[in-house]
């Protein structure tokens, strides 16, 4: 769109290019490799499907406390059934209707 500016320049303006990383393509082929060591927020907002399987990739690198926000999560019962899982190791609750805020426990 015109008059639009990409993510990476918000993120710069807002000082925050040090602590954030955005990856453009496949999650599942991006996000094999080159991860940092921890993890302190996760956004999914991609195809649905994929949100147990994204998880999975990024699951050992996400420090207790982490944050990961689930967008339309309704449309991925997997993903919302390891998250509510009791002995998943997450707390999470459902955010503005069609969100899943969940926090990486201990």
């Amino acid at each position: 769109m015109t008059g639009t500016k990409p993510l990476q320049v918000h993120v710069e303006e807002a000082g925050l290019a040090d602590l954030v990383e955005i990856r453009e393509g496949d999650a599942l082929t991006t996000l094999a490799a080159n991860l940092p060591e921890t993890i302190d927020l996760v956004l999914l907002d991609g195809a649905k499907p994929l949100y147990p399987d994204i998880l999975a990739l990024l699951e050992s690198r996400l420090r207790p406390g982490a944050m990961i926000v689930a967008d339309n999560a309704d449309y991925s019962p997997d993903y919302l059934a390891r998250v509510r899982s009791p002995t998943a190791g997450y707390l999470s609750l459902l955010f503005d209707g069609d969100v899943e805020l969940s926090v990486k426990l201990g």
